[in-house]
């Protein structure tokens, strides 16, 4: 029998994490033989990079539940909004999954309707599912899938990426990198390079980060803070880094169009959210092979083990966040072992593990 098209929906602007995990499955499933329907913002770059590996894409509006029965497809929602449209379409008799990213609160009213309606809920974490148990998800709908990314060339391949992507720098790729850094911005090669790839939004946490910075570069002045991303707080963290007299020293990059060059050039990778549903830019820096510094914030910890594959503290914390970056930068051998000992678990989190489990859910509605 001929498995179900999937509508994966998905109405951000942006490509942020969620966008490229739901590029990821549909790769992965791609692989196996299933049609995948990207349903995202005319226009967006969703929709856009979707065509660009050869997807299938439609418009996301409340007219796809129609669409979906038409075709006889389950609809996806991987978004918080998105799973608006899985409930309507479960109205009407069409099968659907809700993925759950963030560790935010969820309404009761919302729990009920916008996730209890769908066959299965995807959570990213097992925090993510506790969350939705308390909020009145039934438990026998909840199901735990981490965020994976490409760890084989074979994987490599469905996802259009380099095989060499997700993998440890040589040393002169690395310096490669670390020179092209220092030109564009203008900071000696010799810096220590601190990084962070997260959109400027609240809960990823920048005000304590740079907090953590002061302390830091008080004791460490060669270190420089690398912050990638773009988003509504970015007025408010540039006035605070030259409130504090951190300009030139902690660096908002802004949109980069490929952030793993970045990524590769760093020295340690800081996550200082105080919300986190799992942080797939954790596993991202992992494959890299480089050191972490994050929160205990909602799912990391099942990402990070602390003191095995990298240092976790408690959220809004940053003179402790100060403290594990500034052991981190003194101790080569540490940093050195929490990167190969997070590089070798990273095999948990491929492509075809994620695509195994999603494909048991869509079956088990069918």
């Amino acid at each position: 029998m001929k498995p179900r098209p999937i509508y994966h929906c998905d109405a951000e602007p942006g490509l942020r994490g969620g966008e490229r995990q739901l590029l990821y499955l549909a790769a992965a499933l791609r692989a196996r033989g299933r049609r995948n329907v990207i349903c995202a913002k005319s226009g967006g770059e969703l929709e856009a990079e979707a065509r660009r590996q050869g997807f299938e894409t439609r418009p996301a509006s409340l007219a796809l539940p129609l669409a979906a029965r038409a075709e006889g497809a389950i609809i996806h929602a991987h978004t918080g909004h998105a799973a608006k449209t899985a409930a309507v379409a479960s109205l009407i008799g069409v099968p659907s999954v809700s993925h759950r990213r963030v560790d935010f609160g969820v309404k009761p009213l919302s729990a009920r309707f916008n996730y209890g309606s769908a066959g299965k809920v995807v959570c990213v974490s097992k925090a993510i599912a506790e969350i939705m148990k308390a909020a009145g998800t039934p438990e026998n709908k909840l199901a735990v899938i981490p965020d994976g990314l490409p760890v084989t060339p074979e994987e490599s391949k469905w996802a259009m990426i380099d095989p060499d992507r997700f993998a440890v720098p040589n040393p002169s790729e690395r310096e490669s990198h670390r020179k092209a850094l220092a030109q564009e911005f203008n900071f000696p090669l010799d810096s220590i390079l601190i990084g962070n790839l997260a959109a400027l939004v609240p809960h990823k946490d920048h005000d304590t980060l740079i907090a953590a910075a002061v302390i830091v570069l008080l004791q460490r002045p060669k270190t420089k803070f690398l912050i990638a991303g773009r988003g509504p707080e970015e007025e408010k963290l540039f006035e605070s880094i030259k409130r504090m007299g951190l300009l030139g020293k902690v660096l908002l990059l802004g949109h980069r169009a490929d952030p793993i060059p970045l990524l590769k050039a760093l020295d340690i990778y800081v996550q200082s959210s105080w919300g986190e549903g799992m942080g797939s830019v954790l596993i991202e820096a992992s494959a890299c092979g480089v050191p972490i510094c994050a929160t205990t914030a909602g799912g990391i910890p099942e990402v990070v083990e602390d003191g095995a594959t990298g240092f976790l503290v408690q959220p809004r914390n940053p003179e402790a966040l100060a403290g594990v970056i500034l052991r981190l930068i003194d101790d080569a051998h540490l940093r050195k072992n929490f990167a190969e000992e997070s590089r070798a678990t990273i095999g948990r989190f491929g492509l075809t593990r994620m695509a195994n489990d999603m494909e048991k859910i869509y079956d088990s509605l069918s």
